[in-house]
């Protein structure tokens, strides 16, 4: 696969901004909480061709874990904004 070699180059960029990207996708497929239980529909039967690469892009295994780190930090003080986080 080509999306391979792609990401090794680009690992240490992918670590640094690989979440807000992943966010950034995920708000073009799901724009809203609201629809997150409902399955978006486009109106040819399937997605614009970025998009669709972008997904295939983020489902890789190695973005998924360049971009782990990111998540983590992000959910660590996302969620305990105001006190210790739990142990």
């Amino acid at each position: 696969m080509a999306l391979w070699p792609l990401i090794i180059i680009l690992s240490p960029v992918i670590l640094l901004a690989g979440e807000p990207v992943n966010r950034h996708v995920m708000r073009r497929v799901r724009p809203s909480a609201s629809t997150a239980g409902v399955a978006v529909v486009w109106h040819s039967g399937r997605p614009p061709l970025h998009i669709s690469f972008l997904l295939t892009v983020i489902s890789n295994p190695l973005w998924i874990a360049l971009t782990a780190p990111g998540r983590w930090v992000n959910d660590r003080f996302s969620r305990h904004p105001h006190g210790p986080p739990d142990r």
